[in-house]
Order: C-alpha cells, then sequence, then structure tokens
C-alpha cells in the first residue's frame, strides 16, 4: 500500500461499522440467491395450474430475490468510499456493475412475478435468461474487486486470490451456459459456481471478525 493511499483513508472508512453492514449484505445476498433459487426448483416448469402452495414459493422467490437485488447494490455502495482511496476507476467500475446487477435482479424478479399467472414455463424461463444474465454481470464485477483487494492487502492474498479464481470460474460457467454446452444447476454449473459462493461467505466472516 503506498503511503499516499494509506495518508487519505479516512478513519471513519475503516471503523468496524462500515465491515460489519458490508459482511451482512454478502450475507444476505447469498442466502436470498439460494433459498429463492431453491424455491423454484421446486415449482414445476411445465405445469399451467398450481396450487396456491406452490404460487405462494413463487411469491416468497420473488421477495427472496429483490432482497439479493438490494443488497447487491448495497455492498458496492457501502464499500465505495474506502474503494475509492485506492483506485477511484476499480471502485466506480464495481459500484456501476452491482449496481447493474441488483437492477437487473429486481427487474428479473418483477416480470417473474408478472408473468408467472399466465405461463408458468415462459415465465421461469424468463427469470432463468435473467438471472444469468445477473450472474455474469457479478462474475465480471469480481474481475475488478478481487485485484483491487490483492494489490493493496485489504484482506489476506488467499482470500482475494480465491474469490479472484472463484469469479473467472463462475464467468466461465455463465458463458457454457450461454453457449449451451452445460446446464444451469448442473453438476458442472455446480463446480464451477461453488467457489465463489464460499468464498464470499468466509470473506463475510472475515470482515465480521476483523472488523
Amino acid at each position: 500500500m503506498s503511503a499516499k493511499a494509506r495518508a487519505t483513508i479516512p478513519p471513519e472508512a475503516l471503523a468496524g461499522r462500515v465491515a460489519v453492514i458490508a459482511a451482512l449484505l454478502f450475507i444476505t445476498a447469498t442466502a436470498a440467491t439460494m433459498a429463492s433459487q431453491i424455491l423454484l426448483d421446486a415449482v414445476p416448469k411445465e405445469a399451467t395450474a398450481l396450487p396456491s402452495e406452490q404460487r405462494n414459493l413463487v411469491t416468497l422467490a420473488v421477495v427472496f430475490e429483490i432482497t439479493n437485488g438490494l443488497a447487491s447494490a448495497g455492498i458496492a455502495l457501502v464499500l465505495f468510499p474506502v474503494l475509492r482511496h485506492f483506485s477511484e476507476l476499480a471502485a466506480t467500475g464495481y459500484l456501476g456493475l452491482r449496481l447493474v446487477e441488483g437492477a437487473l435482479g429486481v427487474a428479473g424478479a418483477a416480470g417473474l412475478m408478472v408473468l408467472f399467472v399466465p405461463d408458468t414455463g415462459w415465465a421461469l424461463a424468463y427469470h432463468d435468461a435473467v438471472f444469468l444474465l445477473v450472474l455474469i454481470v457479478f462474475s465480471c464485477g469480481t474481475v475488478l474487486f478481487y485485484p483491487l483487494l490483492f494489490r493493496y492487502r485489504l484482506v489476506p492474498r488467499l482470500l482475494s486470490v480465491w474469490g479472484g479464481v472463484g469469479g473467472l470460474m463462475l464467468l466461465a460457467s455463465c458463458l457454457l451456459i450461454l453457449f449451451g454446452r452445460i446446464e444451469m444447476g448442473g453438476t458442472t454449473d455446480l463446480v464451477l459456481s461453488l467457489p465463489i459462493w464460499i468464498n464470499e461467505m468466509v470473506l463475510a466472516v472475515w470482515f465480521l471478525v476483523r472488523g
């Protein structure tokens, strides 16, 4: 870390409050994503008429999707005042990508709710397409975020390398799905996606512990 960067970091930006808020948002975003996918996997894609219980599952999944979108945007908003002191360009790019990610997530959830009543299968297909785009934007954000953490040693380098590699693995999985090489939710997708999700949880715990 350069002396200039260290000297210009405001003390309040390094307070435990920032780390705790970021950690809670990381956990919220990941947990909400996992919960929504589990709920939507329980909904038959070919069904045209669903019982009220399954419709309630979709409604709950939409709530989780919106929660994830807001939390994802919140992560970058909370960290931006700190990251910008190291690299204005990377911090701004990360903020922009996470805001786009959050907006897409909310749009996907809203579209799922609107389209689900007339056509269950089409609504779920729409959601999967938007969710894939969300993951692509998210993985692009990791390409900016983790190298920044690595360069300035803002977290242990093992965590930043792990996150950077995991983000690239997720991006590779998304591209393979996009070009029809693998299936979303399949074994290969799970293997390629899991490292970054675990990393974000470990990173959140590190933020909580170190403050």
